[in-house]
């Protein structure tokens, strides 16, 4: 019993890890996508689309500890959208030792990881297409068509 629970202990700071990782991923991603549509300026709406994502971690010292570092850059017009997201968390007692050891924690003990997604804004074959990048020669093209 006692090596089942101790397993079991080792077992749970990395799926902490990994399930922080998943949302912020996931997060990143549909930062991305929002910027790749929104204007220049009107970052705000794709933070709160990234923030309302990152509500999915609990607000607890062991899956995220402190406040969001959230960047975002790109957007409609540019080449690239991207997104990084960054966090700390506080290890369990455990393996807060032994990540200490192994020079995993920084500055009180905390865990900091992130995640970053970047996306192209155009995609390459729009861009070599006959009609290029220009919205209103897609748009004509479709109405000579209907």
């Amino acid at each position: 019993m006692p090596v089942i629970l101790l397993a079991m202990l080792l077992l749970a700071q990395p799926a902490i890890i990994l399930y922080d990782r998943a949302v912020m991923e996931a997060a990143a991603a549909e930062g991305c996508r929002m910027l790749e549509t929104l204007a220049p300026g009107d970052e705000d709406a794709a933070r709160a689309a990234v923030e309302r994502r990152l509500d999915a971690i609990p607000d607890a010292p062991i899956f995220h500890s402190g406040g969001w570092a959230i960047e975002l850059s790109g957007g409609e017009g540019q080449e690239y959208a991207s997104v990084r997201i960054e966090h700390a968390l506080e290890p369990l007692p455990l393996m807060g030792a032994g990540m200490g050891l192994l020079g995993l924690t920084g500055p009180g003990g905390l865990f900091t990881h992130d995640a970053f997604r970047q996306t192209e804004v155009v995609d390459a074959w729009v861009v070599e297409s006959r009609l290029g990048a220009d919205a209103e020669a897609w748009i004509g093209r479709w109405e000579e068509k209907a």
